[in-house]
């Protein structure tokens, strides 16, 4: 049964990793990132409250890789905040996609796929996006 209330439109891939949060006037920000997907990250353990919506992102997995992005916060509480990816290098997209990848081949991402109904298609924002076929006049009964 679908939860609307659930729907994802980018796979998370749970990280645990080293980020530090840049915004001007030159707030700096250390945390931990949760989660990362193509559309953003979620961070928790920031040493400081946020004073702006948009930072520049560096995060540093634990096999070495740098991934770097701006994007603005889309929600915080005092444990958890959300960013959204406003802006990304082809290459840095490139490294989140193999960790997607990667994460694609775990019974973790089965789970998510059944939990935040992932198969079914939707757009940018989330809306339902309706699939239909039509045979031509090729096609055989």
């Amino acid at each position: 049964m679908s939860n609307k209330t659930n729907r994802r439109i980018y796979v998370r891939v749970p990280l645990q990793a080293a980020a530090i949060l840049v915004s001007s006037p030159a707030q700096t920000i250390k945390a931990k990132t949760i989660d990362i997907s193509q559309g953003g990250v979620a961070i928790t353990a920031f040493s400081e409250k946020f004073s702006g919506t948009e930072y520049h992102i560096e995060i540093l997995t634990e096999a070495g890789q740098r991934i770097e992005f701006s994007a603005k916060l889309v929600r915080a509480d005092d444990s958890i905040a959300g960013f959204q990816i406003l802006q990304i290098d082809p290459e840095d997209m490139e490294v989140i996609k193999e960790l997607v990848f990667e994460y694609q081949k775990t019974i973790d991402f089965i789970i998510q796929i059944d939990e935040f109904n992932l198969l079914e298609p939707v757009d940018e924002e989330g809306k339902e996006i309706e699939i239909t076929f039509e045979k031509g006049p090729n096609l055989s009964d």
